[in-house]
């Protein structure tokens, strides 16, 4: 049976899907740019402006949680799945910045950065996935679960592709401010899959919860 959510109840549901729409719409842009590394700078301002968007949903949240007496989980646990939500917005849109401020279209192998970002991109659309199904956590809570899992595979996958994105770089980049440059963008990039893993574990813990 599906439980009933009252209004004040539902709102926090909103702001959830309002924040993984644009994680996933910031990780295609991200996408988009490592495929055709064109316009860097008009997708960095599209970038700013949501996560922007992005701050201005958590502080709705936030207001939200201190002004409602309803909720459907822990105050807690709303505040933190939505602020690891904002952190992933966060981190793509410092992605591209570094991609704009470093001048940096593409290291000479780009395989494992492509790889990389498509990895972070589709981790993305698991969390969208998860979040979308939280309103029927009680008929749903199996596929949430297995979407948690997915996610936290992805995670593994970049702390691979990253490994292995840096030996590369290593010993294929003689200069040696190209190194440094591409390095920092590929633990930016890493840091931001290790968000998605944290909203996975707190999804899954809600899962544990509230069944």
């Amino acid at each position: 049976m599906v439980f009933k959510l009252k209004p004040r109840e539902d709102k926090f549901f909103v702001f959830f899907n309002e924040l993984a729409e644009a994680v996933c719409d910031a990780a295609d842009i991200l996408l988009e740019f490592s495929k055709k590394a064109m316009d860097a700078q008009g997708k960095l301002e599209l970038l700013t402006r949501m996560e922007e968007q992005g701050d201005q949903t958590l502080s709705l949240l936030m207001k939200q949680i201190n002004s409602s007496f309803i909720a459907p989980f822990d105050r807690e646990d709303i505040l933190m799945l939505a602020r690891e939500l904002n952190n992933i917005l966060d981190h793509i849109q410092g992605s591209m910045e570094k991609f704009v401020l470093y001048k940096a279209d593409a290291p000479k192998e780009p395989e494992y950065i492509m790889k990389l970002i498509a990895v972070l991109n589709t981790a993305t659309r698991e969390i969208k996935n998860a979040v979308t199904k939280l309103p029927e956590l009680k008929t749903r809570h199996d596929e949430i679960v297995i979407s948690c899992e997915k996610i936290r595979s992805y995670e593994h996958e970049g702390d691979y592709l990253y490994r292995a994105g840096i030996a590369l770089l290593f010993e294929k980049t003689e200069n040696v401010v190209e190194i440094i440059k591409w390095k920092e963008i590929y633990e930016h990039l890493e840091t931001t899959l290790d968000y998605c893993e944290n909203v996975s574990n707190i999804i899954k813990g809600i899962t544990v919860k509230y069944v």
